[in-house]
Protein backbone atom coordinates (compact mmCIF):
# COMPACT_ATOMS: atom_id res chain seq x y z
CA UNK A 1 0.00 0.00 0.00
CA UNK A 2 3.03 2.22 -0.04
CA UNK A 3 3.70 5.02 1.98
CA UNK A 4 1.89 5.85 5.15
CA UNK A 5 1.58 9.50 6.34
CA UNK A 6 2.13 9.58 10.07
CA UNK A 7 -0.20 11.61 12.81
CA UNK A 8 2.51 14.03 13.25
CA UNK A 9 3.12 14.97 9.90
CA UNK A 10 -0.79 15.10 9.52
CA UNK A 11 -0.41 17.76 12.56
CA UNK A 12 2.87 20.09 11.29
CA UNK A 13 0.95 19.48 7.32
CA UNK A 14 -2.67 21.12 8.95
CA UNK A 15 -0.69 23.80 11.12
CA UNK A 16 0.76 24.65 8.23
CA UNK A 17 -2.20 25.37 6.14
CA UNK A 18 -3.68 27.38 8.68
CA UNK A 19 -0.54 29.05 9.67
CA UNK A 20 -0.17 30.26 6.00
CA UNK A 21 -4.32 31.05 5.59
CA UNK A 22 -4.38 33.07 8.91
CA UNK A 23 -0.60 34.77 8.19
CA UNK A 24 0.34 33.56 11.89
CA UNK A 25 -0.51 31.18 14.30
CA UNK A 26 -4.28 31.35 15.12
CA UNK A 27 -3.54 32.58 19.06
CA UNK A 28 -6.10 34.45 18.97
CA UNK A 29 -8.57 33.33 16.39
CA UNK A 30 -11.96 31.84 18.24
CA UNK A 31 -13.34 30.02 15.17
CA UNK A 32 -11.23 28.87 12.14
CA UNK A 33 -13.17 30.32 8.89
CA UNK A 34 -13.20 27.30 7.24
CA UNK A 35 -15.20 28.50 4.64
CA UNK A 36 -12.88 30.99 3.66
CA UNK A 37 -9.69 28.75 4.29
CA UNK A 38 -11.04 26.44 1.64
CA UNK A 39 -12.22 29.41 -1.00
CA UNK A 40 -9.75 31.84 -0.52
CA UNK A 41 -6.76 29.76 0.25
CA UNK A 42 -7.16 26.33 -1.36
CA UNK A 43 -9.26 28.06 -3.62
CA UNK A 44 -12.02 25.07 -4.32
CA UNK A 45 -15.73 25.44 -5.22
CA UNK A 46 -18.61 24.44 -2.82
CA UNK A 47 -21.42 23.74 -3.68
CA UNK A 48 -24.81 22.16 -2.24
CA UNK A 49 -27.20 19.01 -3.07
CA UNK A 50 -29.34 16.85 -2.52
CA UNK A 51 -27.50 13.50 -2.61
CA UNK A 52 -28.93 10.54 -4.33
CA UNK A 53 -27.01 7.92 -3.62
CA UNK A 54 -27.84 4.68 -1.97
CA UNK A 55 -25.67 5.60 1.19
CA UNK A 56 -26.63 7.46 3.68
CA UNK A 57 -23.65 8.41 5.18
CA UNK A 58 -22.30 9.94 1.89
CA UNK A 59 -22.75 13.87 2.78
CA UNK A 60 -19.78 15.23 1.08
CA UNK A 61 -17.93 14.62 -2.03
CA UNK A 62 -14.62 16.07 -3.55
CA UNK A 63 -15.09 15.91 -7.67
CA UNK A 64 -12.25 15.02 -9.69
CA UNK A 65 -14.37 15.99 -12.91
CA UNK A 66 -14.79 12.46 -13.93
CA UNK A 67 -16.54 10.46 -11.81
CA UNK A 68 -20.46 11.07 -11.05
CA UNK A 69 -22.42 12.27 -8.51
CA UNK A 70 -26.32 11.15 -8.16
CA UNK A 71 -28.42 14.06 -6.78
CA UNK A 72 -32.14 14.82 -6.81
CA UNK A 73 -33.11 18.01 -8.91
CA UNK A 74 -37.08 18.57 -9.83
CA UNK A 75 -37.41 15.64 -7.74
CA UNK A 76 -35.14 13.01 -10.36
CA UNK A 77 -32.40 11.27 -9.92
CA UNK A 78 -29.93 12.53 -11.94
CA UNK A 79 -26.02 11.92 -12.31
CA UNK A 80 -23.84 14.96 -12.53
CA UNK A 81 -19.73 15.28 -13.41
CA UNK A 82 -19.08 18.49 -11.50
CA UNK A 83 -16.19 20.37 -11.81
CA UNK A 84 -12.85 19.14 -10.63
CA UNK A 85 -12.16 20.51 -7.33
CA UNK A 86 -15.75 21.59 -6.30
CA UNK A 87 -16.97 19.98 -3.19
CA UNK A 88 -20.22 19.04 -2.86
CA UNK A 89 -22.36 19.01 0.35
CA UNK A 90 -25.45 17.35 1.26
CA UNK A 91 -27.79 20.30 1.22
CA UNK A 92 -29.60 19.50 4.59
CA UNK A 93 -26.34 20.46 5.93
CA UNK A 94 -26.85 24.23 5.90
CA UNK A 95 -29.72 23.87 8.63
CA UNK A 96 -28.42 25.09 12.01
CA UNK A 97 -27.86 22.61 13.99
CA UNK A 98 -26.27 20.63 11.64
CA UNK A 99 -23.48 23.09 11.36
CA UNK A 100 -20.76 21.79 13.35
CA UNK A 101 -21.09 18.18 10.48
CA UNK A 102 -20.76 20.91 7.53
CA UNK A 103 -17.93 22.80 8.84
CA UNK A 104 -15.87 18.95 9.79
CA UNK A 105 -17.08 17.79 6.66
CA UNK A 106 -15.93 20.67 4.97
CA UNK A 107 -12.40 20.30 6.19
CA UNK A 108 -12.28 16.54 5.12
CA UNK A 109 -13.27 16.78 2.00
CA UNK A 110 -10.46 19.88 1.84
CA UNK A 111 -8.35 17.26 3.88
CA UNK A 112 -8.30 14.90 0.87
CA UNK A 113 -7.76 17.88 -1.81
CA UNK A 114 -4.20 18.68 0.36
CA UNK A 115 -3.33 14.60 0.73
CA UNK A 116 -3.67 14.08 -2.76
CA UNK A 117 -1.19 17.59 -3.34
CA UNK A 118 1.09 15.88 -0.59
CA UNK A 119 0.80 12.76 -2.04
CA UNK A 120 -0.16 12.34 -5.76
CA UNK A 121 -2.38 9.88 -6.96
CA UNK A 122 -5.59 9.62 -4.74
CA UNK A 123 -8.67 9.61 -6.06
CA UNK A 124 -11.93 11.45 -5.37
CA UNK A 125 -14.13 9.69 -3.09
CA UNK A 126 -17.05 9.74 -0.82
CA UNK A 127 -16.92 10.08 2.64
CA UNK A 128 -17.11 6.73 3.98
CA UNK A 129 -17.01 5.23 0.76
CA UNK A 130 -18.16 2.34 -0.86
CA UNK A 131 -15.48 -0.48 -1.73
CA UNK A 132 -16.11 -2.06 -5.13
CA UNK A 133 -14.25 -3.18 -8.42
CA UNK A 134 -11.08 -4.28 -6.47
CA UNK A 135 -9.62 -7.60 -6.99
CA UNK A 136 -8.24 -7.63 -3.28
CA UNK A 137 -10.97 -6.57 -1.28
CA UNK A 138 -9.25 -6.77 2.11
CA UNK A 139 -6.12 -4.42 0.95
CA UNK A 140 -8.95 -2.17 -0.68
CA UNK A 141 -10.74 -2.07 2.26
CA UNK A 142 -7.82 -1.28 4.31
CA UNK A 143 -6.78 1.43 2.55
CA UNK A 144 -9.93 3.12 2.25
CA UNK A 145 -10.70 2.60 5.98
CA UNK A 146 -6.74 4.85 6.07
CA UNK A 147 -7.48 7.17 3.87
CA UNK A 148 -10.73 8.42 5.22
CA UNK A 149 -8.68 8.08 8.97
CA UNK A 150 -5.93 10.14 7.88
CA UNK A 151 -8.66 13.11 6.56
CA UNK A 152 -10.68 12.86 9.36
CA UNK A 153 -7.58 13.51 11.41
CA UNK A 154 -6.18 16.42 9.32
CA UNK A 155 -9.85 17.88 8.86
CA UNK A 156 -9.83 17.61 12.94
CA UNK A 157 -6.31 19.43 12.35
CA UNK A 158 -7.53 22.19 10.26
CA UNK A 159 -10.83 23.16 12.42
CA UNK A 160 -8.85 22.59 15.70
CA UNK A 161 -4.89 24.17 15.56
CA UNK A 162 -3.31 23.21 19.27
CA UNK A 163 -3.15 26.88 20.37
CA UNK A 164 -6.92 27.41 19.25
CA UNK A 165 -7.79 24.56 21.55
CA UNK A 166 -5.73 25.40 24.23
CA UNK A 167 -6.75 29.30 24.42
CA UNK A 168 -10.47 28.24 24.30
CA UNK A 169 -9.51 25.89 27.52
CA UNK A 170 -7.65 28.82 29.44
CA UNK A 171 -10.74 30.95 28.61
CA UNK A 172 -13.64 28.76 30.07
CA UNK A 173 -11.75 26.80 32.67
CA UNK A 174 -8.80 29.25 33.73
CA UNK A 175 -6.47 25.71 33.03
CA UNK A 176 -4.48 24.46 31.14
CA UNK A 177 -6.48 21.03 30.86
CA UNK A 178 -10.28 19.48 31.42
CA UNK A 179 -10.98 17.43 33.86
CA UNK A 180 -11.81 13.74 33.05
CA UNK A 181 -12.64 11.02 34.90
CA UNK A 182 -11.58 6.96 33.54
CA UNK A 183 -11.41 7.20 29.47
CA UNK A 184 -14.94 9.91 28.92
CA UNK A 185 -16.59 10.36 31.63
CA UNK A 186 -17.42 14.00 32.47
CA UNK A 187 -18.74 16.05 35.44
CA UNK A 188 -21.73 18.13 34.70
CA UNK A 189 -18.99 21.04 34.74
CA UNK A 190 -17.01 20.00 32.50
CA UNK A 191 -19.75 19.12 29.89
CA UNK A 192 -20.85 22.56 30.22
CA UNK A 193 -18.07 23.58 29.76
CA UNK A 194 -17.07 20.97 26.55
CA UNK A 195 -20.41 22.69 25.10
CA UNK A 196 -19.12 26.08 25.26
CA UNK A 197 -16.30 25.51 23.81
CA UNK A 198 -18.13 23.45 20.70
CA UNK A 199 -19.83 26.77 20.42
CA UNK A 200 -16.96 29.11 20.33
CA UNK A 201 -15.20 27.20 18.09
CA UNK A 202 -17.45 25.86 15.94
CA UNK A 203 -17.37 21.77 16.19
CA UNK A 204 -18.89 19.17 17.76
CA UNK A 205 -18.82 17.66 20.76
CA UNK A 206 -17.70 14.51 19.64
CA UNK A 207 -15.27 15.75 17.57
CA UNK A 208 -13.76 18.30 20.50
CA UNK A 209 -13.74 15.01 22.51
CA UNK A 210 -11.78 13.23 20.18
CA UNK A 211 -8.95 16.47 19.65
CA UNK A 212 -8.69 16.87 23.67
CA UNK A 213 -7.38 13.26 23.52
CA UNK A 214 -5.00 13.58 20.46
CA UNK A 215 -3.87 17.19 22.24
CA UNK A 216 -3.51 15.55 25.29
CA UNK A 217 -5.30 18.03 26.84
CA UNK A 218 -7.30 15.96 29.12
CA UNK A 219 -6.38 15.65 32.76
CA UNK A 220 -7.03 11.77 33.69
CA UNK A 221 -8.63 11.08 37.14
CA UNK A 222 -10.19 7.76 38.69
CA UNK A 223 -13.16 6.32 38.04
CA UNK A 224 -13.99 5.95 41.31
CA UNK A 225 -13.40 9.68 42.35
CA UNK A 226 -16.14 10.50 39.99
CA UNK A 227 -18.38 7.56 41.46
CA UNK A 228 -17.60 8.38 45.60
CA UNK A 229 -16.81 12.50 45.29
CA UNK A 230 -19.54 13.57 42.49
CA UNK A 231 -22.47 11.14 42.68
CA UNK A 232 -21.78 10.40 46.10
CA UNK A 233 -21.75 7.05 45.99
CA UNK A 234 -21.11 4.37 48.74
CA UNK A 235 -20.70 7.29 50.95
CA UNK A 236 -23.41 7.24 54.17
CA UNK A 237 -25.87 10.03 53.59
CA UNK A 238 -25.78 13.23 55.88
CA UNK A 239 -28.65 13.43 58.03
Amino acid sequence: MGYCISNAELEELGEGVVFGYTKGVPENIECIDIDGLVRDYLYLKVCYETFAETDENKIGFLANGTEPLKVCRNKETVEIIFPRNTIVLEKYLLTVRENGRRRFTIAHEAAHYLLDRHQPGRAACFKREAISGSNDFEQMRLFLNITESQADRLAAVLLMPRKTVENAIKKFTGKDRIKVYGSGVFASSERNTLEEITQYIGVSYSALFYRLRELKLLEQHDMQEYITQELKLGVVPFE
